[in-house]
């Protein structure tokens, strides 16, 4: 909880919290506090496969799911937005490659989320964003995940079509998170 209020002071749009226990270490409690201590969005960030997730995460004070294409049939993902959307909750809707992108798009996304870590070897490629970036009608938000390593990646992103950046794990290696969140924010406002 104290982490992500030293988020919102720096100015965080928003916080992603992860859930998954086994893989990431993450816990759903995790999502219920951070939720009640801070007023910024707060992004549930798991595998989601089951419609009870979605309310799970309503009741945990979620504002939004993550959900990636690359583990959805088109019918769960538009089911899955449709179930979020009568919660009350965004969808951060999460490509790995033009196909996924397009799957997103037909199913009404507006937030879409670009995974550049390659989920078969778990390499990171830059280069994804910038590619799918073109793909992303106006009006739809575009978000860049993975490989925010420095502030040089952050700034590629942006400079790639990117209106926000994922960067919880540049931030946790930090000596000072809140200085460098207010020195990226006002480097890339």
């Amino acid at each position: 909880e104290e982490i992500a209020k030293e988020y919102e002071r720096a100015g965080a749009s928003a916080i992603s919290c992860l859930t998954e226990p086994k893989w990431f270490k993450g816990d759903i409690d995790y999502l219920r506090k951070v939720a009640s201590e801070v007023e910024i969005p707060v992004l549930r960030k798991d595998f989601i496969i089951d419609p009870c997730q979605i309310e799970e995460a309503a009741l945990a004070g979620a504002s939004a799911i993550l959900l990636i294409a690359a583990i959805l049939t088109d019918e769960e993902i538009k089911g899955f937005m449709k179930e979020a959307e009568n919660l009350g909750l965004d969808v951060l809707a999460e490509a790995h490659d033009e196909k996924e992108m397009e799957r997103l798009l037909s199913a009404g996304a507006r937030i879409v989320g670009v995974n550049n870590r390659d989920l078969r070897d778990f390499t990171i490629h830059m280069e994804t964003t910038e590619r799918l970036a073109a793909l992303v009608p106006e009006g739809v938000l575009l978000v860049s995940e993975s490989g925010m390593t420095d502030e040089k990646a952050v700034k590629r992103m942006r400079q790639a079509g990117a209106d926000a950046v994922l960067i919880g794990e540049m931030l946790m290696k930090a000596e000072n998170r809140p200085a460098l969140l207010k020195k990226m924010i006002q480097e890339n406002s």
